[in-house]
């Protein structure tokens, strides 16, 4: 009995009642063990008489009490209770593993679909392949027009600028040195352009010049941008100049502005404009029929939404009239709304015509002006007229060529915007004419477009087509000599080794017709690099 009491004391997963029970069958068998062995009794002998005193050695050995059962039951309990945890512990490990385990094995079934995947395609470009992709874009960023006003100013530091010592201000410092070798082929009245109202026409003087040769570097310029933080935003300053003064080949100020949010403050290009629609050359003077033209303006510009801006300006006026001097009273007002694909893009304006590739946009704006001058026979009098404009222009990702062609175009049509459009404005005079017989002016009514397109062979490569018209509503008071037309076109072909120089050559040709019928043609060849810094 004691040795099966001792069993149930070592198996500490039976309950605790059953512990308590046989506890106190133990308690009860080892005092009747203990006198069964002691005292035998004796066959055929007389009983005993009893001992006076029991002696003091015979008494029975004590057992294990209640305290120390109540231990042995607290410590089964707290043994139970960390087998429970850590079962626990176990399953929820055993759970984690099982997690891993469907993990790795979708990993592994999509690592193998993707192999086979690959297998099946066609062989990945080589490495100068992805080079020149990757030079493509880097070349289509670089031939953004570096002094064109940004739409929203940036504060701090930006892409190509250092800190300014002591202060919050950004400075870059940037600008394009351009060497040009200028062939004339036919008469021309420039030497280092191509100005087409300047040919000149069969039977005048100059009609007979033979071909000439010139180089220079006027039309190299440089720039500053200083963006700074303020308390009211960030804020912009830029300027730039060439040395394209005229024969002193003095510094010339381009541009000179300040621009804070949507408000613009300086001399840059006109509202009117689009210099992003330029078509990409060398000649320093660029296309017959495009507006491109600076001049100091105030400017508010506001995105309405992603894809849309409005600009309203007023500018300086400065008339150019033949027979009288201009005189500026009121600024000009210029309107502009343009259209930039925004990302997600369901086409030009939203009416499905079509997604083009980023920096894609059209631009459609108004001119409303006052063409006030003083004759030149009466200093002290003053005769006005009033003048209009209108003007759409753009940039498009060719439908045909996707990522490497671009469409660029412009159409302007108006009364007294000569000074506005390339050709008559080196021209002069071709914002109105002072009648003398009926002591009146009258605004020139004018057409002008051009279309061109880039092409880009591959990452070091491309080539630029365009052709252009001007043409003059001629009044019956103009001679026979004056200006009715002209037209020009060019081809180039581009050459970038690296990233900041272009190597090119261009063929130019073009024609003037007077209001009589008689014209003049002429074509010339530039060679030169454009070194961006």
């Amino acid at each position: 009995m004691t040795r099966a009491c001792f069993r149930h004391r070592r198996q500490p997963g039976r309950r605790l009642l059953s512990a308590a029970l046989v506890a106190m069958l133990c308690l009860t068998a080892v005092p009747l063990a203990a006198q069964s062995t002691s005292q035998p009794p004796a066959a055929h002998s007389p009983p005993a008489s009893p001992p006076a005193s029991p002696p003091a050695q015979a008494a029975d050995p004590q057992g294990p009490t209640i305290a120390d059962l109540a231990k042995l039951v607290e410590a089964q309990g707290r043994a139970l209770e960390e087998q429970k945890q850590a079962i626990e512990a176990q399953r929820r490990e055993i759970e984690e593993l099982r997690k891993k385990l469907d993990e790795t094995q979708q990993l592994s079934l999509s690592s193998h679909n993707r192999l086979e995947t690959m297998a099946n395609l066609p062989p990945a470009p080589s490495v100068d392949e992805a080079v020149e992709a990757r030079l493509a874009k880097i070349e289509q960023a670089v031939h953004q027009i570096p002094d064109l006003p940004t739409d929203v100013v940036s504060a701090g530091s930006f892409p190509g600028s250092i800190s300014v010592p002591g202060t919050d201000a950004a400075l870059r410092v940037a600008g394009l040195v351009r060497t040009t070798a200028v062939g004339s082929l036919g008469p021309l009245g420039t030497e280092d352009r191509f100005v087409t109202s300047s040919i000149p026409v069969a039977g005048s003087p100059e009609a007979g010049k033979e071909s000439r040769f010139v180089m220079t570097a006027v039309p190299s310029r440089f720039n500053l941008d200083v963006r700074t933080p303020t308390d009211m935003g960030a804020m912009r300053a830029f300027i730039e100049g060439d040395f394209a003064s005229g024969t002193s080949r003095a510094f010339r100020l381009r541009h000179a502005y300040g621009q804070w949010k949507g408000l613009l403050l300086g001399q840059t290009w006109s509202t009117f404009a689009d210099p992003d629609a330029e078509p990409d050359g060398i000649d320093f003077e660029g296309l017959n029929a495009i507006a491109l033209f600076r001049q100091t303006q105030v400017r508010y510009t506001r995105t309405v939404t992603g894809s849309i801006d409005l600009a309203a300006a007023l500018e300086n006026p400065a008339p150019d009239i033949t027979n009288a001097k201009g005189v500026s009273q009121v600024p000009d007002l210029v309107f502009r709304v343009r259209w930039r694909p925004a990302e997600g893009s369901k086409g030009l304006l939203g009416l499905g015509l079509g997604k083009f590739p980023k920096g894609s946009h059209v631009s459609l704006a108004f001119l409303v002006r006052q063409i006030r001058g003083e004759p030149l026979d009466q200093p002290n009098t003053t005769r006005s007229t009033g003048g209009f404009g209108v003007g759409l222009s753009g940039r498009l990702g060719s439908r045909w060529q996707p990522d490497k062609g671009q469409v660029m175009f412009s159409f302007y049509a108006g009364d007294g915007i000569g000074r506005y459009i390339t050709d008559l404005g080196t021209l002069g005079g071709q914002d109105a004419v002072y009648d003398t017989a009926n002591d009146r002016i009258e605004a020139l009514p004018v057409f002008a477009w051009y279309l061109g397109y880039e092409a880009r062979w591959n990452a070091r490569w491309r080539s630029t087509f365009t052709y252009g018209t001007v043409i003059v509503d001629n009044l019956e008071i103009q001679p026979g000599d004056a200006l009715k037309q002209t037209n020009r076109g060019s081809f180039n072909l581009t050459y970038s080794p690296v990233r900041r120089l272009d190597l090119v050559a261009e063929y130019l040709f073009g024609n003037r017709i007077n209001k009589d019928g008689k014209q003049g043609f002429s074509s010339q060849i530039q060679l030169g690099t454009n070194f961006r810094f």
